[in-house]
């Protein structure tokens, strides 16, 4: 368990001094949940440690999929705002997945939020979150190994977060847009349905 605490440590200490305004490093792309073709676009920001994001997706996303996701109606756009290391380290391994991969590891983490935000040791708690899905320790760990490919990633979330804060103004998390418009109060299936209107 030691040797998770260390690679952690040295992991954040390492990156978290990297400055996006000197190497310019663009945002991640968001995260397509859909028909690329939608024509109605959700965009949510959302933090892997925020609890109200883990609620949206645990309890609120699957009827919202259902009725116009799933019939390619509506898209959603995941896009990462991390508030705090705890998200970064869950965005790094789920921004490191493929596409077939990327929903069911974030629907993942977020279901089982509390275990492994909240662990002594968060990266074995990820690995055993995430064993199910058939992913290996291995896979998991050259996600956020000390390489280009890892440093890039951590500056783009780092910038992703701050574009969203100047060009959307994002604040917090969860935020939701609907064709660009921001969302007030509680986002849900009534809410799409009375937007749309």
């Amino acid at each position: 368990m030691n040797y998770f605490f260390k690679f952690l440590f040295i992991f954040i200490v390492l990156f978290s001094n990297y400055s996006n305004a000197e190497d310019k490093i663009q945002p991640l792309p968001g995260r397509v949940l859909g028909n690329d073709n939608a024509k109605i676009i959700i965009e949510e920001y959302a933090s892997m440690s925020c609890g109200h994001c883990a609620n949206f997706h645990n309890y609120t996303l699957s009827d919202i999929k259902m009725k116009y996701i799933d019939t390619g109606k509506a898209k959603l756009i995941f896009n990462d705002f991390p508030l705090d290391r705890s998200a970064m380290l869950g965005s790094m391994i789920t921004q490191c997945m493929n596409d077939e991969q990327f929903f069911p590891v974030l629907g993942r983490l977020f279901q089982k939020q509390n275990e492994w935000t909240q662990s002594e040791n968060i990266l074995e708690s990820i690995f055993h979150i995430l064993k199910p899905l058939g992913l290996e320790q291995s896979e998991v760990l050259a996600c956020i190994e000390e390489n280009d490919i890892n440093k890039n990633r951590w500056k783009s979330l780092l910038a992703g977060r701050e574009v969203a804060m100047k060009t959307k103004n994002v604040e917090a998390t969860p935020t939701f847009f609907v064709n660009g418009k921001i969302v007030n109060g509680k986002f849900n299936l009534e809410k799409l349905q009375e937007i749309l209107k």
